[in-house]
């Protein structure tokens, strides 16, 4: 959602073949544990607290959006056309997952990365709308 491994190695203290560590779903690299500073440099990177929920979720909690954020404004048609473009680009990966009948790790972390840019677009609306945004 950040835009990858090598979008944003010169925001943090780590280079790109440590963070492709931190990131990988190879057993053999279990052991490598992102820095918090780093997980949320990741998370700032992404616009949405991907890393942070997950932490959170493996000690019994989870993230709640903070009441005091400033208003989304009204809803606007490009907040449509965002809903409709990340929905697709989920679809997408869906279905090119699919072609073989299979879906590999590579393809499931795809398929999670366009689901949550998808979450967060209808998050945004939902929030405008209860700010009273609805136009």
């Amino acid at each position: 959602m950040g835009g990858g491994v090598t979008a944003f190695p010169d925001l943090t203290r780590v280079n790109v073949s440590t963070l492709s560590k931190y990131a990988s779903f190879n057993d053999e690299l279990t052991e490598n544990v992102i820095p918090c500073d780093v997980a949320i440099e990741a998370d700032r990177r992404a616009k949405s607290p991907v890393i942070t929920s997950a932490m959170a979720r493996a000690l019994g909690y989870r993230l709640v959006a903070d009441d005091e954020a400033p208003t989304a404004g009204p809803i606007t048609e490009m907040d449509a056309h965002r809903v409709l473009s990340e929905s697709m680009d989920l679809s997408k990966a869906i279905l090119n997952a699919l072609l073989d009948n299979r879906i590999d790790a590579l393809e499931r972390k795809q398929i999670a990365r366009e689901g949550r840019e998808a979450l967060r677009a209808i998050e945004h609306v939902l929030a405008k709308l209860e700010e009273g945004g609805g136009n």
